[in-house]
C-alpha cells in the first residue's frame, strides 16, 4: 500500500492513501526522517518505509504532465 505525505501538522503527518484516498492522521515519529511533504512512503510489515524511486518518478510524472500542458 502506498501513501503520500500530504502535510505535517505538529507532531502528526498527515498521508492520503493511493487506493482510496482517505486521510490518515500518523504521529511524526513513524514517518523515515528523510520523507517530507509530497513524498511517497510503502506500508510494510507495521511500518512506513520512504519509497525514494516511487517519489521521484511520480515528481517527473506531473513535471512531464504540467509541461505538456504549458505548451498547448
Amino acid at each position: 500500500m502506498f501513501y503520500s505525505i500530504d502535510r505535517f501538522e505538529r507532531e502528526l503527518a498527515v498521508l492520503i492513501a493511493d487506493d482510496d484516498c482517505s486521510q490518515t492522521a500518523v504521529p511524526r515519529e513513524y514517518i523515515p526522517p528523510d520523507a517530507e511533504e509530497g513524498s511517497i512512503l510503502r506500508y510494510e510489515n507495521g511500518q512506513y518505509i520512504y519509497d525514494a524511486e516511487e517519489t521521484a518518478s511520480r515528481r517527473n510524472a506531473v513535471l512531464e504532465r504540467l509541461k505538456r500542458m504549458s505548451n498547448r
